[in-house]
């Protein structure tokens, strides 16, 4: 954002949802089990945050903010995005825990692994077919 680096929102927004889809299939072992390998999860995460932000980034172009004060209002946007992620994750880990915990996990998980991966290859088609027709930025 700060450095005016400006990609396609469309595009973006079909990598965020390939990068859900990958999330998802990963989840249901499906990288060990066609190709006998396991992406190492710390380099897959750094990469979808870098794309995430890039995402949030073409937004807030979009926005035209003003100039003054832009890289503190940055700053603590980012911060306050932080704190949020952690007290969510603190909240999903504590439920997931308790979820792991009864007999419903393995299907209900499994289920929910392929409505997102569903999920995450429908917005990749609709981001990329507005890229190529045209239509709104979403």
């Amino acid at each position: 954002m700060f450095f005016k680096l400006h990609v396609d929102p469309h595009l973006v927004d079909a990598v965020i949802g390939l990068s859900v889809a990958y999330k998802a299939f990963d989840n249901l072992s499906g990288f060990k089990t066609l190709a006998g390998i396991q992406p190492d999860p710390k380099v897959a995460v750094f990469g979808f945050g870098l794309i995430h932000g890039f995402g949030l980034a073409t937004k807030l172009q979009a926005l035209n903010l003003n100039p003054d004060g832009l890289l503190a209002n940055l700053v603590s946007f980012n911060v306050g995005v932080e704190i949020g992620q952690v007290l969510a994750l603190t909240l999903i880990l504590a439920v997931m825990t308790l979820w792991r915990r009864t007999a419903a996990f393995e299907p209900t998980a499994r289920g929910a692994n392929v409505l997102l991966m569903l999920a995450g290859f429908v917005l990749a088609g609709q981001q990329v077919a507005r890229y190529i027709f045209g239509g709104a930025v979403s």
